[in-house]
């Protein structure tokens, strides 16, 4: 029989439980107790995989409206183009509008100024235009030796006048009773009070008719180069001379008179006339001053390209008359 107190089994006889001393006296034999069958676990119902729904094709904008603004179909909207765009109003005679754009405030410049013809892209109130003559006899017979094709137009009027060439960089000087030499094709525009003149490279004669030429301006004023690239400065010393690449060449200071170096490795000029590379033919300054260089061996393309000419055609005028281009 079984314990009704521990629930051990006993033998039929026993009065009293072996394990626990529960008296089993007239005690019914009772079956061992066992836990409650359970059902195996079953996995938790999953609902079925949802389907894609199809790509719907946008509604369509109601009749005269335009689709919205989007950063992803426009880089700028309208109104950010007018604001980051909008000229910029200033006192001084010359201004930059940016890299590439001149502003010219007639008045500040007394109602005039000079600038390489074909430079003018837009105006604001009354301004006529009429091409500068050479300034004397002198001049013109520099020019029609040289070949030089320093194109003046003279500006006046009143108003705003916004000058560039062919997107090339701006270099915005003013000159205190200063002197510069610049080449020609390099030159955008200037002050009226800035007196110019044409002069001839030394050592230059003998490898062309009448030999190379470039522009000198002295005086008080503004003056807008032009650059193909942000141009770089170089120190020239005595005891370090420098040696440019002519169709790099921008302008030079005052007291610089560079010469022709020719590399001794030619044995000929031959070489020379079938090549525009500035490591056989080079402009050598010595002295003190600087020279300024722009970051292309290439002449900036120009609103004057007239490759019969030697002055500002596209080999540029140091090395136009030269290479015959």
């Amino acid at each position: 029989m079984f314990c009704p107190g521990c629930g051990q089994e006993n033998a039929d006889s026993a009065a009293f439980c072996r394990f626990c001393g529960q008296a089993l006296a007239g005690a019914a034999p009772q079956a061992p107790p066992q836990a409650a069958p359970q059902a195996p676990p079953q996995a938790a119902p999953q609902a079925p995989p949802a389907q894609a729904s199809p790509p719907q094709a946008p509604a369509p904008a109601p009749s005269g409206v335009g689709v919205p603004f989007s950063e992803e179909l426009a880089p700028t909207s309208l109104a950010q183009l007018v604001k980051e765009s909008m000229e910029v109003e200033s006192p001084n005679a010359f201004n930059l509008q940016s890299k590439k754009l001149l502003r010219v405030n007639m008045a500040a410049s007394g109602g005039q100024v000079l600038a390489k013809a074909g430079s003018m892209i837009a105006y604001q109130g009354q301004i006529s235009f009429t091409r500068q003559g050479s300034g004397g006899a002198a001049k013109w017979i520099k020019k029609a030796i040289s070949g030089e094709s320093f194109t003046l137009m003279l500006c006046q009027g009143t108003g705003d006048l916004f000058l560039a060439d062919a997107a090339n960089d701006i270099v915005l000087l003013y000159l205190n009773n200063e002197s510069i030499t610049v080449e020609a094709l390099n030159l955008l525009a200037f002050s009226p009070s800035i007196s110019w003149d044409i002069v001839m490279i030394k050592g230059a004669a003998g490898m062309m008719s009448g030999g190379l030429w470039t522009v000198e301006l002295n005086g008080t004023g503004y003056l807008a180069l032009i650059s193909k690239g942000e141009p770089m400065t170089l120190k020239v010393t005595p005891e370090q001379p420098t040696y440019t690449d002519p169709n790099a060449t921008i302008a030079w200071s005052a007291g610089l008179n560079p010469t022709i170096h020719v590399d001794a490795n030619l044995t000929s000029l031959k070489g020379l006339f079938g090549t525009a590379h500035g490591e056989l033919f080079q402009l050598a300054f010595q002295g003190n001053g600087f020279v300024v260089v722009q970051p292309s061996e290439e002449a900036p393309k120009t609103t004057l390209q007239d490759p019969k000419s030697g002055g500002s055609g596209p080999a540029g005028g140091i090395l136009g008359g030269v290479l015959g281009r």
